[in-house]
């Protein structure tokens, strides 16, 4: 318990805000920029979804993120305090943003590049612009931050400034 409160005390300092901040609003831009390609366009994203639709793909795109962002945040601290990163703390958000390419992202380019290497690939096509993907993935992403929450927790190495 003594890890993860440091890392949590640790996460409140402006430097940790800022890469929490900035990781967010890259993660966010990755998975906007994965519901644009998957309509082709802004008019085509904004005709395909309806007000109250795009509110909640936005919302789901902000708890991913904000997911990620604490993951990768979290995981820097333990990192700098104790010069060993958590199991899983870099690849879960980057596994998700492959998930979200493969699934609710630009489809059909994965399909191309998957079909010129040989590789047959359809994704299933889900109602409401593909919102269960969405479900799936921020459910993953929970299980993911839990993960990483227990493994920051159940450190064993004591941070470097409480060393004797």
């Amino acid at each position: 318990m003594l890890m993860l409160k440091l890392v949590l005390d640790k996460q409140k300092e402006t430097k940790n805000l800022w890469l929490l901040a900035g990781i967010f609003l890259f993660v966010y831009g990755l998975y906007f920029f994965l519901d644009w390609l998957a309509h082709g366009s802004f008019e085509a994203l904004f005709a395909a979804m309806d007000t109250p639709l795009f509110i909640t793909h936005q919302f789901f795109n902000i708890m991913m993120a904000l997911l990620a962002a604490l993951m990768l945040s979290l995981s820097q601290i333990k990192l700098r305090l104790t010069n060993t990163e958590p199991a899983g703390s870099t690849s879960i958000p980057f596994l998700s943003f492959i998930l979200g390419l493969l699934t609710f992202g630009c489809a059909p380019c994965v399909i191309a590049f998957f079909a010129a290497v040989g590789i047959t690939f359809t994704p299933i096509v889900f109602p409401m612009a593909n919102l269960p993907w969405k479900f799936l993935l921020l459910g993953l992403m929970l299980i993911g931050f839990v993960f990483i929450v227990r493994s920051i927790d159940k450190g064993v190495c004591k941070p470097k400034s409480l060393a004797k």
